[in-house]
């Protein structure tokens, strides 16, 4: 019993006790035997009305109880259905995602099919007509240059370091690992139209392999001076759906020993919801490796961070320019952060290019990037290479 049932219990007590008394009293006493009987009536009366009343606010206690647990039993019946009609959504989306990837895939096969067909048609019109002028005796077509020019210069890889800023030091703790396309006629490419171009062309795969192989001999010379770095390197979909570039990948971090857990793997967000099941099996192999994720181009809101985490995801970058709703920093913002650092997310606001911009970073996330710290810095390809070779030749 509660302690503050004791008082009303005691107080029935001397009551009922007082009514015996008064009963006694009236057995052996000679006088005064009207008078005993009423107090004791009187005291029994009290009794019972003190015994009615905290039996009905009981029951009162009792009835809201009962209300409030019929209460959040409706509300958790409410929320198990909209549960149930989100996840019966949830997985019509990944069945429209599956469909949309099947059929993108097929594309990209007929697509590749035709180029095949018409490169093999050229060829064998070229070699048609090269045989006929033969045939004729007409000069080859090599033969039409009686003063060769020099080759026009090549496209030329630039690749870059994008410095991401300790905001708490104001020092470079990371990298990320970017690339452009200096063409013939003076037009740089940058790194979004030249990935968008390798995405469609079918090229990604190679692209991402290049970059893994001059990133990761630099982040070792890097990692001298700065043992906790990482670099995070791009990634597409394309790649994760190729078991040839896994298995490189794979052989890339195993020779890289003791800086492949350096090594953090970018993907976009768009990417990372339109991927196919092989690209899911792509990043659980990717995961096997020991190698970290990022999730770059990101909002706040459509983020299942549970999810994120059970895929290895360490870095979550989000564009600088969602921070602020034209009032101060978005309301959306606290409960996410709140919830990032429950589960150890490290947030990452790209490209940050104003003063205003860098003032409302400061408020949100430790780590930044953008033209207003740094620009990329141009790193000179196999510069990484060299100075690994230099430093097993040391050694």
């Amino acid at each position: 019993m509660q302690s503050r049932g004791w008082p009303i219990v005691f107080l029935v007590a001397v009551l009922a006790g007082l009514a015996i008394a008064c009963g006694v009293f009236v057995l052996v006493a000679e006088s005064y035997q009207a008078e005993a009987v009423s107090l004791a009536f009187l005291a029994l009366a009290l009794s019972q009305l003190l015994l009615l009343s905290v039996g009905w606010m009981k029951g009162r206690t009792l009835q809201s109880a009962v209300r409030s647990m019929a209460l959040e039993k409706r509300a958790a019946d409410a929320k198990f259905r909209q549960t149930f009609v989100h996840a019966d959504l949830f997985e019509r989306e990944i069945s429209d995602l599956r469909r949309r990837a099947e059929l993108a895939e097929k594309n990209q096969q007929d697509s590749a099919a035709a180029n095949r067909a018409e490169l093999h048609e050229l060829n064998r019109r070229y070699e048609a007509a090269t045989a006929n002028m033969r045939e004729h005796g007409e000069p080859q077509p090599s033969a039409f240059f009686d003063n060769p020019q020099p080759a026009p210069p090549r496209d030329q890889l630039g690749f870059l370091l994008e410095p991401i800023i300790d905001l708490s030091t104001n020092t470079t703790a990371h990298y990320r690992a970017r690339f452009s396309m200096a063409v013939a006629d003076g037009e740089e490419i940058d790194f979004k139209r030249l990935v968008s171009n390798a995405d469609r062309s079918g090229l990604r795969p190679s692209l991402d392999l290049l970059v893994i192989s001059q990133a990761v001999p630099l982040l070792r010379r890097l990692r001298i001076k700065h043992p906790a770095m990482k670099m995070l390197l791009p990634i597409g979909a394309a790649t994760l759906m190729s078991a040839a570039s896994l298995a490189a990948i794979a052989d890339s971090l195993g020779d890289a020993g003791d800086v492949a857990d350096g090594v953090v793997f970018e993907i976009t967000h768009d990417a990372l919801g339109k991927l196919s099941e092989a690209g899911i099996a792509g990043l659980a192999t990717i995961a096997r490796m020991g190698a970290a994720m990022a999730v770059t181009d990101a909002s706040v809101a459509g983020l299942d961070l549970a999810s994120l985490r059970q895929l290895g995801v360490l870095f979550i970058g989000i564009d600088a320019k969602s921070v602020e709703s034209g009032f101060g920093v978005d309301a959306a913002w606290p409960a996410f952060l709140q919830a990032a650092r429950g589960l150890q997310f490290q947030v990452v606001l790209t490209d940050v290019a104003s003063s205003a911009q860098a003032a409302s970073t400061a408020q949100i996330a430790r780590y930044a990037a953008g033209s207003f710290f740094a620009p990329p810095r141009r790193v000179k390809l196999g510069a990484g290479v060299a100075a690994a070779a230099d430093l097993s030749a040391a050694a």
